[in-house]
């Protein structure tokens, strides 16, 4: 019996321990790590292409308001010139023309071509006279004009004469003579004299149509 049992021993321990050899050889065997395969790589061709150069944005112009014009000074009044010869003051500027060429004035413009070329230039020497002896003394404008008060009024193509008219300035009437030339087109005064003279009496202003009536002036 104790033959039998040390025969299974020497038979059992080395059958042991090549079977644990096996296992341990296993174990080893998928402990190493087993080396990963590199995937294949796929490769993508890129071209840089350089932008085309843009062409600057159009430029825009300024918002900006357009300068005011810068203000005219209004120009003083004209100094009157009195003539060596008969003590006549000769103007330097002329207004007539503005005057009837002012839109205010559109109705009077366009009747005037119905009148006779003689009353053209009697109306146009009168524009001027009142408006020569309102830049003279502003104060006291001058409103209404009787050219043949005390004489007659002559004219002779575009020149006018008028040596004894008269003139209301403040609710008073006073002696004045003019001498007057209008453009060739009668558009406009081209030279002007002018003297005021002395008060005209009331006593006398009905007998001249100076009554204040404006129906019977100029």
């Amino acid at each position: 019996m104790l033959h039998s049992a040390d025969t299974m021993v020497r038979w059992t321990l080395p059958v042991s321990v090549v079977i644990h050899g096996g296992l341990l050889a296993a174990l080893l065997a998928l402990a190493v790590p087993r080396s990963l395969e590199r995937p294949a790589q796929h490769v993508i061709s890129v071209e840089l292409v350089r932008p085309a150069p843009q062409s600057p944005p159009p430029a825009v112009a300024s918002a900006e308001p357009a300068p005011k014009p810068a203000a005219v000074p209004e120009a003083p009044p004209p100094v009157p010139t009195a003539s060596a010869d008969d003590g006549m003051i000769a103007a330097t500027d002329f207004y007539a023309g503005g005057i009837l060429a002012d839109p205010a004035n559109a109705e009077v413009r366009r009747n005037f071509p119905l009148l006779a070329s003689s009353e053209q230039v009697t109306q146009l020497c009168n524009m001027e006279a009142l408006e020569q002896l309102r830049l003279a003394d502003p104060a006291v404008p001058a409103d209404a004009l009787v050219g043949y008060a005390f004489d007659s009024i002559t004219v002779a193509g575009t020149v006018l004469d008028a040596p004894d008219g008269a003139v209301r300035s403040g609710g008073s009437w006073f002696h004045f003579r003019y001498h007057c030339a209008v453009t060739p087109d009668i558009a406009g005064v081209s030279a002007f004299e002018y003297a005021l003279g002395a008060a005209v009496p009331p006593e006398q202003w009905e007998e001249h149509f100076l009554n204040g009536n404006d129906d019977w002036l100029n």
